[in-house]
Protein backbone atom coordinates (compact mmCIF):
# COMPACT_ATOMS: atom_id res chain seq x y z
CA UNK A 1 0.00 0.00 0.00
CA UNK A 2 1.33 3.62 -0.82
CA UNK A 3 1.27 6.66 1.58
CA UNK A 4 -1.19 9.49 -0.08
CA UNK A 5 0.58 11.31 -2.70
CA UNK A 6 1.55 7.79 -4.38
CA UNK A 7 4.76 7.46 -2.50
CA UNK A 8 5.85 4.14 -1.03
CA UNK A 9 5.29 3.46 2.33
CA UNK A 10 8.44 4.08 4.92
CA UNK A 11 10.49 1.22 5.90
CA UNK A 12 10.88 1.11 9.69
CA UNK A 13 14.26 2.17 11.01
CA UNK A 14 15.06 -1.09 12.84
CA UNK A 15 13.02 -4.59 12.18
CA UNK A 16 12.55 -5.65 15.61
CA UNK A 17 12.05 -9.38 14.63
CA UNK A 18 15.44 -9.63 13.17
CA UNK A 19 16.94 -8.38 16.08
CA UNK A 20 14.85 -10.73 18.47
CA UNK A 21 16.08 -13.66 16.16
CA UNK A 22 19.85 -12.24 16.57
CA UNK A 23 19.26 -11.62 20.80
CA UNK A 24 17.99 -15.41 20.89
CA UNK A 25 20.71 -16.60 18.75
CA UNK A 26 23.37 -14.76 21.10
CA UNK A 27 21.80 -15.55 24.40
CA UNK A 28 22.09 -19.14 23.66
CA UNK A 29 25.49 -19.58 23.20
CA UNK A 30 25.92 -17.31 26.42
CA UNK A 31 23.96 -20.28 28.00
CA UNK A 32 26.02 -23.15 26.43
CA UNK A 33 29.55 -21.61 27.72
CA UNK A 34 28.38 -20.50 30.91
CA UNK A 35 26.10 -24.09 31.64
CA UNK A 36 23.68 -24.74 33.97
CA UNK A 37 24.56 -22.03 36.71
CA UNK A 38 24.45 -19.41 34.44
CA UNK A 39 21.09 -20.09 33.41
CA UNK A 40 19.41 -17.17 35.74
CA UNK A 41 21.89 -14.63 34.68
CA UNK A 42 21.24 -15.58 30.94
CA UNK A 43 17.35 -14.94 31.25
CA UNK A 44 18.07 -11.51 32.98
CA UNK A 45 20.59 -10.63 30.55
CA UNK A 46 18.01 -11.66 28.07
CA UNK A 47 15.39 -10.03 29.55
CA UNK A 48 17.45 -6.65 29.49
CA UNK A 49 18.83 -6.95 25.85
CA UNK A 50 14.99 -7.32 25.11
CA UNK A 51 14.29 -4.12 26.71
CA UNK A 52 16.93 -2.08 25.16
CA UNK A 53 15.97 -3.40 21.82
CA UNK A 54 11.88 -2.74 22.17
CA UNK A 55 13.01 0.53 23.48
CA UNK A 56 15.58 1.38 20.62
CA UNK A 57 12.56 0.58 17.99
CA UNK A 58 11.04 3.92 19.22
CA UNK A 59 13.80 6.31 17.68
CA UNK A 60 12.06 7.77 14.24
CA UNK A 61 13.42 10.63 12.32
CA UNK A 62 11.64 13.78 10.38
CA UNK A 63 12.09 15.04 7.43
CA UNK A 64 12.17 18.87 6.39
CA UNK A 65 8.26 19.11 4.79
CA UNK A 66 7.12 15.90 7.52
CA UNK A 67 5.09 15.53 10.56
CA UNK A 68 4.65 12.97 12.98
CA UNK A 69 1.25 12.23 14.86
CA UNK A 70 1.53 10.21 17.82
CA UNK A 71 -0.87 7.86 19.82
CA UNK A 72 -0.49 6.39 23.09
CA UNK A 73 -2.21 3.30 23.79
CA UNK A 74 -4.51 4.42 20.90
CA UNK A 75 -5.01 8.22 21.71
CA UNK A 76 -4.06 11.03 19.56
CA UNK A 77 -1.68 13.47 21.11
CA UNK A 78 -3.17 17.01 20.63
CA UNK A 79 0.35 18.29 18.99
CA UNK A 80 1.61 16.88 15.75
CA UNK A 81 5.46 16.57 15.92
CA UNK A 82 7.16 19.25 13.26
CA UNK A 83 10.87 19.35 14.60
CA UNK A 84 13.03 17.81 12.31
CA UNK A 85 15.77 15.44 13.08
CA UNK A 86 15.71 12.59 15.48
CA UNK A 87 12.97 11.86 18.05
CA UNK A 88 11.34 8.86 20.06
CA UNK A 89 8.03 7.69 20.84
CA UNK A 90 6.65 4.61 22.87
CA UNK A 91 7.14 1.43 20.47
CA UNK A 92 4.02 -0.51 19.71
CA UNK A 93 2.66 -1.93 21.19
CA UNK A 94 2.64 1.14 23.68
CA UNK A 95 2.78 4.18 21.17
CA UNK A 96 2.52 4.54 17.30
CA UNK A 97 3.30 7.28 14.72
CA UNK A 98 2.51 8.21 11.53
CA UNK A 99 5.07 10.59 9.58
CA UNK A 100 3.60 12.13 6.65
CA UNK A 101 4.92 14.46 4.22
CA UNK A 102 2.70 17.39 4.42
CA UNK A 103 3.67 20.55 2.56
CA UNK A 104 3.90 18.39 -0.65
CA UNK A 105 1.14 19.49 -3.22
CA UNK A 106 -0.90 17.13 -4.53
CA UNK A 107 -3.33 16.79 -6.93
CA UNK A 108 -6.88 15.51 -7.90
CA UNK A 109 -8.63 15.47 -11.20
CA UNK A 110 -11.94 15.69 -11.77
CA UNK A 111 -13.68 14.80 -14.69
CA UNK A 112 -10.54 13.36 -16.87
CA UNK A 113 -7.74 11.12 -15.63
CA UNK A 114 -4.44 11.52 -17.67
CA UNK A 115 -2.30 9.03 -18.82
CA UNK A 116 0.97 8.06 -20.41
CA UNK A 117 2.87 10.35 -22.64
CA UNK A 118 -0.20 12.81 -22.19
CA UNK A 119 -3.08 11.03 -23.27
CA UNK A 120 -6.03 12.66 -21.51
CA UNK A 121 -9.04 10.13 -20.19
CA UNK A 122 -12.60 11.56 -20.14
CA UNK A 123 -14.74 10.43 -16.96
CA UNK A 124 -18.19 11.82 -18.19
CA UNK A 125 -20.18 10.79 -15.29
CA UNK A 126 -17.83 13.62 -13.22
CA UNK A 127 -17.39 16.17 -16.12
CA UNK A 128 -21.08 16.24 -17.12
CA UNK A 129 -23.34 18.60 -15.53
CA UNK A 130 -26.09 21.36 -15.78
CA UNK A 131 -25.47 25.18 -15.83
CA UNK A 132 -27.94 27.78 -14.53
CA UNK A 133 -29.47 28.29 -17.91
CA UNK A 134 -30.25 24.48 -18.05
CA UNK A 135 -27.61 23.32 -20.46
CA UNK A 136 -25.62 20.57 -20.04
CA UNK A 137 -21.78 21.01 -20.08
CA UNK A 138 -18.18 19.07 -19.98
CA UNK A 139 -15.82 20.72 -17.14
CA UNK A 140 -12.26 18.74 -16.33
CA UNK A 141 -10.81 20.48 -13.47
CA UNK A 142 -7.81 19.97 -11.40
CA UNK A 143 -7.40 20.44 -7.32
CA UNK A 144 -4.16 20.79 -6.29
CA UNK A 145 -4.30 20.61 -2.16
CA UNK A 146 -1.23 19.74 1.01
CA UNK A 147 -1.95 18.91 4.24
CA UNK A 148 -3.08 21.75 7.28
CA UNK A 149 -3.90 19.80 9.85
CA UNK A 150 -1.96 16.40 10.44
CA UNK A 151 -4.61 15.21 13.35
CA UNK A 152 -7.67 15.86 11.65
CA UNK A 153 -5.99 14.16 8.10
CA UNK A 154 -5.47 11.16 9.79
CA UNK A 155 -8.62 10.87 12.69
CA UNK A 156 -11.29 12.94 11.94
CA UNK A 157 -12.64 11.61 8.50
CA UNK A 158 -13.53 7.63 8.16
CA UNK A 159 -13.03 7.53 4.33
CA UNK A 160 -13.00 4.10 2.06
CA UNK A 161 -10.40 5.32 0.43
CA UNK A 162 -10.00 5.53 -3.39
CA UNK A 163 -7.75 2.75 -5.55
CA UNK A 164 -7.50 4.51 -9.24
CA UNK A 165 -4.79 2.66 -10.71
CA UNK A 166 -1.68 3.74 -10.79
CA UNK A 167 -2.60 7.07 -11.26
CA UNK A 168 -4.32 7.53 -7.94
CA UNK A 169 -4.13 5.32 -4.55
CA UNK A 170 -5.90 6.30 -1.01
CA UNK A 171 -5.86 4.28 1.68
CA UNK A 172 -8.78 3.80 3.83
CA UNK A 173 -9.67 6.80 6.27
CA UNK A 174 -7.57 9.78 4.11
CA UNK A 175 -10.00 12.26 3.68
CA UNK A 176 -8.52 12.94 0.56
CA UNK A 177 -10.09 9.63 -1.25
CA UNK A 178 -13.44 9.80 -1.92
CA UNK A 179 -14.68 12.81 0.58
CA UNK A 180 -12.33 15.18 -1.30
CA UNK A 181 -13.61 13.77 -4.95
CA UNK A 182 -17.17 14.59 -3.69
CA UNK A 183 -16.81 17.83 -1.68
CA UNK A 184 -14.92 19.36 -5.30
CA UNK A 185 -17.91 17.45 -7.60
CA UNK A 186 -20.99 19.64 -4.99
CA UNK A 187 -18.62 22.59 -4.97
CA UNK A 188 -17.98 22.56 -8.47
CA UNK A 189 -21.77 21.99 -9.14
CA UNK A 190 -22.73 24.90 -7.50
CA UNK A 191 -21.26 27.32 -9.05
CA UNK A 192 -21.96 26.24 -12.21
CA UNK A 193 -25.07 25.74 -11.29
CA UNK A 194 -25.69 29.57 -10.66
CA UNK A 195 -24.08 30.89 -14.02
CA UNK A 196 -24.74 30.65 -17.43
CA UNK A 197 -23.37 28.59 -20.04
CA UNK A 198 -22.11 31.59 -21.44
CA UNK A 199 -20.18 32.42 -18.55
CA UNK A 200 -18.73 29.01 -17.80
CA UNK A 201 -17.13 28.81 -21.16
CA UNK A 202 -15.33 32.01 -22.27
CA UNK A 203 -16.39 35.47 -19.85
CA UNK A 204 -16.34 34.21 -15.98
CA UNK A 205 -13.47 31.10 -16.02
CA UNK A 206 -11.32 33.27 -13.62
CA UNK A 207 -14.05 34.31 -10.87
CA UNK A 208 -15.25 30.32 -11.77
CA UNK A 209 -12.26 29.06 -10.36
CA UNK A 210 -12.06 31.40 -7.63
CA UNK A 211 -15.70 30.60 -6.27
CA UNK A 212 -15.01 26.92 -6.75
CA UNK A 213 -12.01 26.91 -4.63
CA UNK A 214 -13.76 29.21 -1.67
CA UNK A 215 -17.04 26.19 -1.72
CA UNK A 216 -14.63 23.61 -1.18
CA UNK A 217 -12.47 24.98 1.08
CA UNK A 218 -15.84 25.42 3.13
CA UNK A 219 -17.05 22.22 2.78
CA UNK A 220 -13.51 20.46 3.91
CA UNK A 221 -13.23 22.75 6.68
CA UNK A 222 -16.62 21.79 7.76
CA UNK A 223 -15.93 18.05 7.30
CA UNK A 224 -12.31 18.54 9.48
CA UNK A 225 -10.32 17.22 6.89
CA UNK A 226 -7.44 19.23 7.66
CA UNK A 227 -7.18 19.73 3.75
CA UNK A 228 -5.54 23.18 2.24
CA UNK A 229 -6.85 23.62 -1.32
CA UNK A 230 -4.07 25.50 -3.13
CA UNK A 231 -5.71 25.76 -6.29
CA UNK A 232 -9.01 25.02 -8.46
CA UNK A 233 -7.54 25.26 -11.99
CA UNK A 234 -10.20 24.88 -15.00
CA UNK A 235 -8.63 22.50 -17.84
CA UNK A 236 -11.35 21.37 -20.59
CA UNK A 237 -14.40 23.51 -20.73
CA UNK A 238 -16.98 22.71 -23.78
CA UNK A 239 -20.28 21.64 -24.45
CA UNK A 240 -21.16 17.77 -25.04
CA UNK A 241 -20.17 16.26 -28.31
CA UNK A 242 -23.81 16.31 -29.84
CA UNK A 243 -24.12 20.29 -29.54
CA UNK A 244 -20.75 21.21 -29.70
CA UNK A 245 -20.83 22.63 -33.40
CA UNK A 246 -23.66 25.13 -32.36
CA UNK A 247 -22.05 26.25 -28.99
CA UNK A 248 -18.83 27.30 -31.28
CA UNK A 249 -21.13 28.99 -33.87
CA UNK A 250 -22.94 30.87 -30.82
CA UNK A 251 -19.24 31.78 -29.37
CA UNK A 252 -18.15 32.82 -32.98
CA UNK A 253 -20.87 35.24 -33.36
CA UNK A 254 -20.59 36.67 -29.66
CA UNK A 255 -16.62 37.18 -30.34
CA UNK A 256 -17.72 39.02 -33.79
CA UNK A 257 -19.72 41.14 -31.88
CA UNK A 258 -17.29 41.89 -29.67
CA UNK A 259 -15.04 42.55 -32.60
CA UNK A 260 -17.80 45.11 -34.03
CA UNK A 261 -17.83 46.03 -31.12
CA UNK A 262 -13.95 47.33 -30.63
CA UNK A 263 -13.96 48.43 -34.04
CA UNK A 264 -16.93 50.66 -33.40
CA UNK A 265 -15.40 52.05 -30.29
CA UNK A 266 -12.06 52.72 -32.17
CA UNK A 267 -13.72 54.99 -34.73
CA UNK A 268 -15.81 56.54 -31.78
CA UNK A 269 -12.36 57.57 -30.48
CA UNK A 270 -11.29 58.16 -33.63
CA UNK A 271 -13.90 60.79 -34.83
CA UNK A 272 -14.99 61.97 -31.07
CA UNK A 273 -11.27 64.22 -30.66
CA UNK A 274 -11.53 65.19 -34.03
CA UNK A 275 -14.96 67.00 -33.20
CA UNK A 276 -13.84 68.07 -30.25
CA UNK A 277 -10.34 69.48 -31.33
CA UNK A 278 -12.51 71.78 -34.33
CA UNK A 279 -14.51 72.57 -31.43
CA UNK A 280 -12.04 73.60 -29.18
CA UNK A 281 -10.52 75.67 -31.98
CA UNK A 282 -13.84 77.57 -31.78
CA UNK A 283 -14.30 77.62 -28.26
CA UNK A 284 -10.57 78.74 -27.43
CA UNK A 285 -10.64 82.28 -29.38
CA UNK A 286 -13.72 82.91 -28.13
CA UNK A 287 -12.76 82.22 -24.66
CA UNK A 288 -9.64 84.31 -25.02
CA UNK A 289 -12.09 86.83 -26.74
CA UNK A 290 -13.99 86.62 -23.61
CA UNK A 291 -10.82 86.62 -21.02
CA UNK A 292 -9.59 89.77 -22.69
CA UNK A 293 -12.80 91.84 -22.84
CA UNK A 294 -13.20 90.31 -18.82
CA UNK A 295 -9.29 91.45 -17.91
CA UNK A 296 -10.31 94.81 -19.99
CA UNK A 297 -13.26 95.46 -17.72
CA UNK A 298 -11.34 94.61 -14.63
CA UNK A 299 -8.47 96.36 -15.45
CA UNK A 300 -10.65 99.24 -15.93
CA UNK A 301 -12.90 99.31 -12.47
CA UNK A 302 -9.49 98.51 -10.80
CA UNK A 303 -7.84 101.82 -12.30
CA UNK A 304 -11.85 103.05 -11.31
CA UNK A 305 -11.80 102.32 -7.97
CA UNK A 306 -7.68 103.35 -7.95
CA UNK A 307 -8.51 106.83 -8.91
CA UNK A 308 -11.28 106.87 -6.06
CA UNK A 309 -9.30 105.76 -3.40
CA UNK A 310 -7.29 108.48 -4.12
CA UNK A 311 -9.74 111.32 -4.30
CA UNK A 312 -10.93 110.05 -1.24
CA UNK A 313 -7.73 109.53 0.85
CA UNK A 314 -6.88 112.59 2.41
CA UNK A 315 -4.31 110.86 4.52
CA UNK A 316 -0.79 112.38 5.08
CA UNK A 317 1.91 110.16 5.50
CA UNK A 318 4.25 110.50 8.76
CA UNK A 319 8.20 111.12 7.96
CA UNK A 320 9.71 109.37 11.10
CA UNK A 321 8.29 105.72 12.53
CA UNK A 322 5.63 106.69 15.37
CA UNK A 323 6.03 105.57 19.14
CA UNK A 324 3.20 105.60 22.18
CA UNK A 325 3.59 109.02 23.45
CA UNK A 326 1.47 109.31 26.72
CA UNK A 327 1.91 105.32 27.73
CA UNK A 328 -1.75 104.97 27.75
CA UNK A 329 -1.57 101.06 27.96
CA UNK A 330 1.01 101.47 30.61
CA UNK A 331 3.18 98.25 29.58
CA UNK A 332 6.27 100.82 29.24
CA UNK A 333 6.80 100.30 26.12
CA UNK A 334 6.67 103.03 23.17
CA UNK A 335 6.24 100.58 20.68
CA UNK A 336 2.94 99.15 21.46
CA UNK A 337 -0.57 100.61 22.45
CA UNK A 338 -0.07 103.38 19.70
CA UNK A 339 -3.09 105.61 18.91
CA UNK A 340 -4.63 108.99 17.64
CA UNK A 341 -4.10 110.23 20.86
CA UNK A 342 -0.08 109.84 20.37
CA UNK A 343 -0.59 112.67 17.22
CA UNK A 344 -1.58 116.23 18.31
CA UNK A 345 -2.17 119.07 15.90
CA UNK A 346 0.21 122.10 17.67
CA UNK A 347 -0.05 124.62 14.62
CA UNK A 348 -3.88 124.31 12.91
CA UNK A 349 -6.41 126.21 14.41
CA UNK A 350 -9.74 123.85 14.89
CA UNK A 351 -8.22 121.07 13.62
CA UNK A 352 -7.87 117.65 15.15
CA UNK A 353 -6.33 113.96 14.53
CA UNK A 354 -9.51 112.09 13.71
CA UNK A 355 -8.13 108.84 12.18
CA UNK A 356 -4.69 107.28 12.26
CA UNK A 357 -3.40 104.04 10.56
CA UNK A 358 -0.67 101.89 10.11
CA UNK A 359 1.37 100.57 7.10
CA UNK A 360 3.74 97.32 6.93
CA UNK A 361 1.29 95.88 10.15
CA UNK A 362 2.09 92.94 11.66
CA UNK A 363 6.17 92.39 9.33
CA UNK A 364 7.25 95.84 10.29
CA UNK A 365 9.92 96.77 12.75
CA UNK A 366 10.49 100.29 14.31
CA UNK A 367 14.21 100.81 13.91
CA UNK A 368 16.25 99.78 10.57
CA UNK A 369 18.64 97.71 12.18
CA UNK A 370 15.50 95.84 14.04
CA UNK A 371 14.66 95.38 10.07
CA UNK A 372 17.73 94.13 9.17
CA UNK A 373 18.26 91.85 11.96
CA UNK A 374 15.02 90.35 12.77
CA UNK A 375 13.61 87.54 10.61
CA UNK A 376 9.83 89.10 11.67
CA UNK A 377 10.30 92.09 10.39
CA UNK A 378 10.38 92.91 6.75
CA UNK A 379 10.02 96.22 6.51
CA UNK A 380 9.35 99.56 8.92
CA UNK A 381 6.42 100.47 10.52
CA UNK A 382 4.94 103.70 8.59
CA UNK A 383 1.72 105.72 10.05
CA UNK A 384 -0.44 107.88 8.29
CA UNK A 385 -2.87 110.29 9.51
CA UNK A 386 -6.62 112.26 8.91
CA UNK A 387 -7.44 115.59 9.77
CA UNK A 388 -10.92 116.99 10.00
CA UNK A 389 -12.12 120.50 11.05
CA UNK A 390 -14.14 121.51 13.35
CA UNK A 391 -15.87 123.53 11.28
CA UNK A 392 -15.35 121.45 8.64
CA UNK A 393 -13.10 119.36 5.89
CA UNK A 394 -10.01 121.81 5.37
CA UNK A 395 -9.58 122.29 1.93
CA UNK A 396 -6.73 121.34 0.13
CA UNK A 397 -3.31 122.86 0.36
CA UNK A 398 -3.82 124.10 3.78
CA UNK A 399 -0.68 124.12 5.97
CA UNK A 400 -0.52 122.53 9.72
CA UNK A 401 1.99 121.15 12.44
CA UNK A 402 1.59 118.33 14.53
CA UNK A 403 3.22 116.73 17.34
CA UNK A 404 4.67 113.08 18.01
CA UNK A 405 7.28 111.13 19.47
CA UNK A 406 9.09 108.76 16.53
CA UNK A 407 12.32 107.18 15.85
CA UNK A 408 14.05 108.79 12.99
CA UNK A 409 16.62 106.34 11.41
CA UNK A 410 20.31 107.88 10.53
CA UNK A 411 23.38 106.26 9.34
CA UNK A 412 27.23 107.25 9.85
CA UNK A 413 28.78 109.45 7.13
CA UNK A 414 31.17 108.20 5.49
CA UNK A 415 34.89 110.00 7.21
CA UNK A 416 32.51 110.08 10.61
CA UNK A 417 33.77 106.96 12.48
CA UNK A 418 35.40 108.12 15.96
CA UNK A 419 35.17 111.28 17.94
CA UNK A 420 31.65 112.81 17.07
CA UNK A 421 29.79 113.35 14.36
CA UNK A 422 27.36 115.76 13.33
CA UNK A 423 23.47 115.34 11.79
CA UNK A 424 20.45 117.20 10.76
CA UNK A 425 17.33 116.12 11.66
CA UNK A 426 14.53 115.97 9.73
CA UNK A 427 11.99 117.29 11.64
CA UNK A 428 12.05 119.88 14.48
CA UNK A 429 12.78 118.68 17.79
CA UNK A 430 10.19 119.55 20.68
CA UNK A 431 10.42 119.53 24.29
CA UNK A 432 9.84 116.45 25.77
CA UNK A 433 10.97 116.87 29.51
CA UNK A 434 9.59 119.94 30.51
CA UNK A 435 12.77 120.39 32.11
CA UNK A 436 12.50 124.01 31.98
CA UNK A 437 8.57 123.99 33.35
CA UNK A 438 7.07 126.56 31.20
CA UNK A 439 4.59 123.55 29.79
CA UNK A 440 5.33 124.84 25.96
CA UNK A 441 7.13 122.30 23.28
CA UNK A 442 8.66 124.63 21.22
CA UNK A 443 10.89 126.19 24.23
CA UNK A 444 13.53 125.09 26.37
CA UNK A 445 14.39 122.15 23.48
CA UNK A 446 18.19 120.26 24.77
CA UNK A 447 19.90 117.86 24.05
CA UNK A 448 18.40 115.96 26.97
CA UNK A 449 14.76 115.83 24.80
CA UNK A 450 17.24 113.16 22.17
CA UNK A 451 18.25 109.90 23.41
CA UNK A 452 19.60 106.95 20.87
CA UNK A 453 17.65 103.84 21.12
CA UNK A 454 18.95 101.58 18.62
CA UNK A 455 22.63 101.53 17.17
CA UNK A 456 25.77 99.27 16.64
CA UNK A 457 27.81 97.93 19.68
CA UNK A 458 31.59 97.05 18.57
CA UNK A 459 31.61 95.31 21.65
CA UNK A 460 35.14 97.08 22.80
CA UNK A 461 32.80 98.92 26.08
CA UNK A 462 29.05 97.85 26.44
CA UNK A 463 26.05 99.12 25.25
CA UNK A 464 25.87 101.64 22.20
CA UNK A 465 28.65 103.25 20.70
CA UNK A 466 26.60 106.07 19.63
CA UNK A 467 25.06 108.81 22.44
CA UNK A 468 23.65 112.48 22.42
CA UNK A 469 26.17 114.61 23.34
CA UNK A 470 24.33 118.01 22.01
CA UNK A 471 21.62 120.28 20.01
CA UNK A 472 21.26 123.14 18.56
CA UNK A 473 17.47 123.67 18.24
CA UNK A 474 17.66 126.60 16.45
CA UNK A 475 19.48 124.73 13.17
CA UNK A 476 18.09 121.42 14.22
CA UNK A 477 22.23 119.70 14.07
CA UNK A 478 22.30 116.69 16.38
CA UNK A 479 25.86 116.11 18.18
CA UNK A 480 26.75 112.74 18.71
CA UNK A 481 29.56 111.00 20.62
CA UNK A 482 31.27 107.56 19.97
CA UNK A 483 32.08 105.60 23.32
CA UNK A 484 36.24 105.70 23.50
CA UNK A 485 37.82 102.87 22.08
CA UNK A 486 34.98 101.97 19.55
CA UNK A 487 35.18 102.33 15.92
CA UNK A 488 31.81 103.10 13.84
CA UNK A 489 31.38 101.10 10.38
CA UNK A 490 30.45 103.73 8.00
CA UNK A 491 27.07 103.72 6.57
CA UNK A 492 26.14 101.43 9.67
CA UNK A 493 22.36 102.37 10.79
CA UNK A 494 20.96 103.82 14.35
CA UNK A 495 17.86 105.41 15.65
CA UNK A 496 17.10 108.37 17.70
CA UNK A 497 14.31 108.94 19.30
CA UNK A 498 12.58 112.46 19.91
CA UNK A 499 9.19 114.20 20.12
CA UNK A 500 8.34 115.37 16.01
CA UNK A 501 7.25 118.48 14.89
CA UNK A 502 6.38 117.85 11.44
CA UNK A 503 4.71 120.47 8.86
CA UNK A 504 1.59 118.81 6.64
CA UNK A 505 -0.54 120.08 3.65
CA UNK A 506 -3.48 118.96 2.92
CA UNK A 507 -3.15 117.41 -0.57
CA UNK A 508 -4.38 118.16 -3.95
CA UNK A 509 -5.04 114.89 -4.74
CA UNK A 510 -8.99 115.20 -4.21
CA UNK A 511 -9.41 117.98 -6.61
CA UNK A 512 -7.02 116.67 -9.26
CA UNK A 513 -8.70 113.20 -9.27
CA UNK A 514 -12.20 114.91 -8.84
CA UNK A 515 -11.10 116.90 -12.68
CA UNK A 516 -9.97 113.35 -14.20
CA UNK A 517 -12.81 111.66 -13.60
CA UNK A 518 -15.17 114.34 -14.82
CA UNK A 519 -12.74 114.55 -17.96
CA UNK A 520 -13.33 110.77 -18.04
CA UNK A 521 -16.57 110.49 -17.94
CA UNK A 522 -17.31 113.35 -20.48
CA UNK A 523 -14.67 111.60 -23.02
CA UNK A 524 -16.42 108.23 -23.09
CA UNK A 525 -20.03 110.13 -23.16
CA UNK A 526 -18.97 112.83 -25.74
CA UNK A 527 -16.24 111.20 -27.64
CA UNK A 528 -16.68 113.74 -30.37
CA UNK A 529 -16.64 117.50 -28.34
CA UNK A 530 -13.86 119.53 -28.31
CA UNK A 531 -12.64 119.51 -24.50
CA UNK A 532 -11.75 122.85 -23.20
CA UNK A 533 -10.19 123.96 -19.86
CA UNK A 534 -10.42 127.05 -18.56
CA UNK A 535 -7.09 128.46 -16.69
CA UNK A 536 -6.15 127.94 -13.44
CA UNK A 537 -8.68 129.98 -11.26
CA UNK A 538 -11.52 129.28 -13.25
CA UNK A 539 -14.01 127.00 -12.91
CA UNK A 540 -12.93 123.87 -15.36
CA UNK A 541 -15.74 123.63 -18.38
CA UNK A 542 -16.66 122.25 -21.71
CA UNK A 543 -17.62 124.26 -24.67
CA UNK A 544 -20.57 122.10 -26.38
CA UNK A 545 -21.48 123.90 -29.91
CA UNK A 546 -24.66 124.02 -31.16
CA UNK A 547 -27.61 125.72 -33.03
CA UNK A 548 -27.80 128.34 -30.60
CA UNK A 549 -24.36 129.13 -29.94
CA UNK A 550 -21.85 127.62 -27.62
CA UNK A 551 -22.50 126.19 -24.67
CA UNK A 552 -20.79 126.01 -21.53
CA UNK A 553 -21.07 122.88 -19.45
CA UNK A 554 -19.57 122.41 -15.98
CA UNK A 555 -17.24 119.24 -15.56
CA UNK A 556 -15.56 119.76 -12.11
CA UNK A 557 -15.69 120.95 -9.13
CA UNK A 558 -14.64 124.45 -8.77
CA UNK A 559 -11.19 125.47 -7.22
CA UNK A 560 -9.91 125.70 -4.09
CA UNK A 561 -9.78 129.77 -2.90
Amino acid sequence: MYQPGGQPPRQPEMNFDQMMGGARDTVGRIAQRLGGGGVGLAVVLIIALIVIIWAATGIYTISPGEQAALRLFGAAQATPVTETGLHWWWPSPVGRRDVVQTVETRRMELGFRSGEAGAIAPVPVEAQMISGDLNIIDVQMVVQYNIKNLNDFLFRVDDPGENDGAHRDIPVGHPDGRTLKDATEAALRLVVGQSSIVEVLAEDRIELQDSTTQRLQEILDSYHTGINVISVELQKVEAPEDVRAAFNDVLQARQDKVTATNQAQAYENQVIPEARGRAEQIIQPAQAFKQARIQRARGEADQFLSILGQYSDRSIRLTNTLQDTDGSDQDGNPATGIGIEDVSVVDGAGLFVSNLSVQGAPDCGFTAREVESSASATQLCGFSVLVDGASGSPGSGFDFSVAYLGNEDLTVPQFATSGSLNLRLSNLALDLDNADGDNDLKTGVTAADISVVDGPDGGARPGVDLSVSGFNSRTNILTLAVQEGEELEPGASFTVQYLNRETLTIPYTSQVTQERLYLEAMEEILPAVNKILVPEGTEPVLLIGGQEGVVPVPVGPSPSP
